[in-house]
């Protein structure tokens, strides 16, 4: 599901002299907490940060919580820059020193999602905002997104929802869910790739290929995304078993991870042969796996047993990365994230972070794969630096074919 023309990169906004705006905040890591010391950390938690916002607010300002972990913030009578100022103040005033729980001294971060009143609607502002601050926590830590208008936020919220879903679930009742490989790729050389990553793709009514991310979001907040990861794993399989000299990696939702359907078809299509489980990768992102850390370790374990290997998503991309949990996962795999690989041959910042990535990873004696590969200069400073697989447009874009063998030109991306 494309940003909407609406959404702005902006720190602030250019005019909103007189206007009024909501401030949606989140806690980034207190589903982290939660899943450490269970949910009353984070009553704790919330009393403790809506007091500190409390304290540095203006006094025609209002605070309120505003759903699960969430607290809104109303401001009057906004100055071009007067809503960024406030957010900083309430990101400083939360984050000055450690929260005294029952279980400890914590800290938490604060993302914000802001939108400016021009209609006077709560209901439009309130869908604007929580727009902004999606946008915002899946950007990283205390990042602040502005929605620039409010009218028609809600209508564009469930338009974009709905049909985004009727596409993908009509793609699913017709047989028309397609699956693209990428490979990756071995840094050291070679023939053949190390595996191929297995990405959803449809066509919309126009017969023009859709990538994951203009459907998936939808998905996901509807609840349907384990119907998606559904057809995926039987497509995997099917193609496990076509191609015996082929490894295959799957990404997962969350929610996936207690998909009774999702197993049971596991169960089946790997019944009559046991090693299609063993060249099936699952991939979990970072944040799935710290801030859903039991889940993710029950389902690893009941998969673990049956041959399937394990990838680290987006590794150093989540917040709440924490190397000791690493070695309760034990992952097969890491993928650096690919927004640490895009500036490697200028950034001395992006070459050391990676190099201290790769370091955890060889001690927890795992596999480490660099996502967003784009050069030559990118690749042979990544293979300096340790690593052994590439993977990005540079050595394949994702096809609907599947070769296994690579082509004589990515072969000689990869000798170089």
């Amino acid at each position: 599901m494309r940003a909407h023309p609406l959404y702005s990169e902006r720190r602030r906004p250019r005019c909103t002299a007189g206007l009024d705006g909501l401030i949606l905040l989140g806690l980034d890591n207190v589903r982290s907490l939660e899943d450490l010391f269970g949910e009353d950390i984070g009553d704790e938690v919330m009393q403790a940060v809506e007091t500190r916002i409390a304290r540095v607010l203006r006094d025609a300002d209002t605070v309120r919580r505003a759903g699960h972990r969430r607290i809104s913030v109303a401001v009057r009578e906004l100055d071009d820059t007067g809503i960024s100022g406030i957010v900083t103040r309430l990101q400083a005033a939360v984050a000055h020193s450690a929260i005294v729980t029952s279980h400890g001294p914590v800290s938490v971060t604060l993302a914000a999602g802001c939108a400016i009143s021009r209609d006077r609607d709560p209901d439009a502002q309130l869908a604007a905002a929580r727009h902004a601050l999606i946008e915002a926590m899946s950007q990283g830590v205390g990042c602040i997104r502005f929605f620039g208008d409010t009218a028609g936020a809600i209508e564009i919220e469930r338009d974009q929802v709905v049909c985004a879903a009727q596409l993908a679930m009509g793609a699913i009742s017709k047989g028309h869910l397609l699956t693209a490989f990428q490979p990756v790729v071995w840094a050291a050389g070679g023939n053949h790739a190390a595996f191929h990553e297995c990405l959803v793709r449809l066509h919309n009514r126009d017969g023009n290929l859709v990538a994951a991310n203009e459907f998936m979001p939808a998905i996901e907040r509807l609840g349907l995304a384990p119907h998606i990861d559904r057809q995926m794993l039987i497509m995997a399989l099917d193609t496990l078993g076509r191609q015996p000299g082929i490894r295959l990696s799957l990404n997962v939702f969350p929610q996936t991870m207690q998909d009774a359907q999702w197993m049971m078809l596991f169960d089946e299509g790997t019944r009559n042969d046991p090693s299609l489980a063993e060249r099936l990768i699952i991939e979990i992102t970072e944040t799935t796996a710290m801030l859903e850390s039991a889940r993710t370790l029950a389902f690893m374990e009941r998969l673990r047993h049956r041959g399937v290997a394990f990838a680290l998503d987006d590794f150093g991309v989540g917040h709440n990365t924490s190397f000791g949990r690493l070695r309760d996962f034990r992952f097969d795999i890491i993928k650096i994230d690919g927004s640490f690989v895009a500036d490697i041959t200028t950034n001395p910042d992006s070459r050391f972070f990676v190099s201290k990535l790769i370091e955890v990873g060889r001690y927890f004696e795992m596999m480490i794969v660099a996502e967003f590969v784009q050069g030559a200069a990118d690749a042979r400073i990544l293979r300096d630096l340790g690593v052994e697989c590439f993977q990005g447009f540079h050595f394949g874009e994702p096809s609907l074919e599947l070769t296994p063998e690579l082509t004589p030109q990515q072969v000689a991306l990869t000798s170089r």
